[in-house]
């Protein structure tokens, strides 16, 4: 150790001395220890692990939100019932969901279409469809055109197409061959207790050319359907069909009536018309009207 702090007497201190002194002694000390790794390698490959990292999330992020797009878009389009449903819109202001109002039950009902309205002027001191008010005039319409596009196809062919009169919205017309048959589809509120009189016992009579018979519609609604003969002619009777029952706050009748003119019967059976109203689509509409009166209230005797 006395060769690196010897100086000769008199001399000031030497700084280059002193630097190759000091490079000795970390040679020296360094004499035996292993190499140091290279560590250029590793830091290359630590930092495009980092990057390659960093662009995942990125990647990850940008996917959640394409895959939450995408499952937005087919809540918005799907419902429990298996039906597609109007498109949803978002207002990031809002915050609040906006959707098409549904239709109503008579807007479904028959989405084909109908002939144009049968046109019959009233008799003097009779109102018709022309006297309502506009919106009220166009709801009627477009439950005329749903229900007699539903009875077109719910009844026999041989009566020909169902086609709604502008006389009131619970009159409808079919024809075939020349012939035409009186269609009545009504629903109209119930009279107050003791407005009108109930029906009569269901019993044929044969004497009136009368049938009648009990019938049971979906939900356990009790109906009665009459077959009857009516206008005679000499010895010729043409017969007509009707069916009623109460649906809720309505009392509701279907009948189809024979041509008067060319005595030809209503080609419509017992069977087929309660087999119409027993149709879900047609007390959907019974139902919508239910709900929505278009015609005053009873006054008239039930049944028949």
């Amino acid at each position: 150790m006395d060769m690196f702090t010897d100086r000769s007497p008199g001399r000031g201190p030497d700084p280059e001395a002193d630097d190759l002194l000091i490079r000795a002694a970390m040679e020296q000390a360094a004499d035996g220890a292993p190499a140091l790794p290279d560590l250029v390698p590793v830091a290359l490959v630590q930092g495009r692990r980092r990057r390659n990292r960093a662009r995942a999330a990125v990647g990850a992020g940008v996917t959640g939100v394409v895959a939450l797009g995408v499952f937005g878009a087919a809540v918005s389009l799907w419902s429990p019932q298996g039906r597609t449903q109007p498109a949803q819109t978002w207002s990031a202001a809002s915050q609040t969901t906006t959707v098409s109002p549904p239709p109503s039950p008579a807007a479904t009902a028959a989405p084909q279409a109908v002939p144009a309205p049968v046109h019959i002027e009233p008799t003097p001191g009779e109102t018709s469809m022309a006297d309502l008010p506009p919106a009220e005039r166009a709801r009627q319409k477009q439950f005329q055109q749903q229900a007699a596009a539903l009875l077109d196809e719910l009844l026999p062919r041989q009566l020909g197409p169902v086609r709604p009169v502008d006389l009131a919205v619970n009159r409808y017309q079919a024809g075939r061959d020349g012939n035409t048959f009186p269609i009545v589809f009504s629903v109209r509120p119930k009279a107050a207790p003791g407005g009108a009189p109930a029906d009569p016992p269901c019993r044929d009579i044969p004497s009136k050319g009368l049938r009648c018979a009990a019938a049971v519609l979906p939900g356990g609604i009790k109906a009665r359907v009459t077959t009857a003969e009516g206008n005679a002619r000499g010895t010729q009777t043409i017969t007509g069909v009707s069916l009623g029952f109460v649906y809720r706050d309505s009392v509701v009748r279907i009948s189809v009536d024979g041509d008067d003119s060319s005595m030809v019967s209503a080609p419509v059976t017992a069977d087929q018309l309660v087999a119409a109203a027993r149709d879900s689509r047609l007390l959907e509409l019974v139902g919508y009207a239910d709900g929505h009166p278009m015609e005053d209230k009873e006054r008239t005797v039930r049944g028949g």
